[in-house]
C-alpha cells in the first residue's frame, strides 16, 4: 500500500524531485562547463535538463487539471 492519499499527492512529490534534480543539474553545468566548448557530456547533460524541464511542465498541467486551475 502507498504511503500517498491520492495521485495528487504522488504527482507533487514526483514533480519535487523532478524540480530538485533539474536545479542540481542546472548548477553542475554552470559549474563545470562554464565557458567550454561542448563536448558529448555536455550535451548528455543539457538533453537530460531538457527532459526533466518537459517532465516538470507535464506535471504541473496535470496538477492543474486535477485541482481545477
Amino acid at each position: 500500500m502507498s504511503n500517498y492519499e491520492n495521485n495528487n499527492d504522488k504527482l507533487n512529490a514526483h514533480l519535487e524531485q523532478l524540480i530538485t534534480k533539474h536545479r542540481k543539474l542546472d548548477e553542475e553545468l554552470e559549474s563545470r562547463f562554464h565557458n567550454q566548448t561542448i563536448t558529448d557530456e555536455v550535451r548528455r547533460l543539457k538533453t537530460q535538463k531538457l527532459w526533466l524541464k518537459d517532465e516538470i511542465h507535464r506535471i504541473q498541467r496535470q496538477l492543474e487539471v486535477i485541482n481545477g486551475s
